[in-house]
């Protein structure tokens, strides 16, 4: 492996979970380093994760998940989180990275970043199947499962805001990383784009993540992405 999860004392018990995803460091880390580039929908993302994964823990240990009525907005929740975990993670490793990769070459610290970004992205992917056979199995085995994708998704999270995220700044302008952006936005396509939007500021103080959109799709963030995000209940 080209790069390790930064390690994190464990976490045996829903309680404890919840108090590691609750007092995280800051992300202002993310803004160090040189260029004016605007992280400001990354960092909401990951706040999204962070509070979807908490949302996750208290739902697996309050829900009655035999009751198909309490299961289906649980699995509701479960499963946009990780089409959205998917699709940042896809856009990292297939838009972002490559993309700082060549402006990067000379340094080896900074590729190493890069490899371990990648590597820990590996990592996470069989954490989701196993939360994924421990709903199914509905047996104790969901804790264990859970505080293991708390564990390793948070602190890819820390590493990504501490070492990855500046290097966005280091090597790109401002400009370069709209452009980075709107790539983002024309392979996920607007209806993604909406939905995206919608998680990001579910149940947020959004407002600097929603100054980020241009007002026409402001205005039909309020009036179309919202209303018909609230229409599914989540966890």
């Amino acid at each position: 492996m080209r790069g390790r999860i930064p390690s994190q004392s464990p976490v045996n018990n829903y309680e404890g979970i919840i108090i590691m995803t609750a007092y995280l460091p800051g992300t202002d880390a993310a803004r160090h380093g040189t260029g004016d580039a605007d992280l400001t929908i990354m960092l909401a993302a990951h706040g999204a994760f962070r509070r979807d994964l908490t949302r996750l823990v208290r739902a697996a240990a309050a829900a009655d998940l035999s009751d198909p009525a309490r299961r289906q907005p649980v699995e509701a929740g479960w499963e946009l989180f990780k089409h959205q975990l998917h699709l940042h993670h896809t856009a990292e490793d297939e838009i972002i990275w490559p993309v700082l990769r060549p402006r990067l070459a000379h340094s080896e610290h900074a590729l190493s970043v890069l490899d371990a970004m990648e590597d820990e992205h590996e990592l996470i992917d069989p954490l989701l199947a196993a939360v994924d056979a421990g709903f199914a199995q509905r047996d104790d085995s969901l804790a264990d499962v859970i505080d293991a994708l708390v564990s390793s998704l948070t602190g890819h999270l820390a590493h990504e805001e501490r070492d990855g995220l500046p290097l966005i700044g280091v090597a790109l302008t401002a400009a370069e990383w709209r452009r980075v952006g709107f790539r983002i936005a024309r392979r996920n396509g607007l209806s993604e784009g909406g939905e995206m939007f919608a998680w990001i500021l579910d149940g947020a103080d959004g407002d600097a993540a929603l100054r980020t959109l241009p007002p026409p799709l402001r205005l039909l963030y309020k009036g179309v992405w919202k209303p018909r995000f609230n229409k599914t209940p989540r966890w």
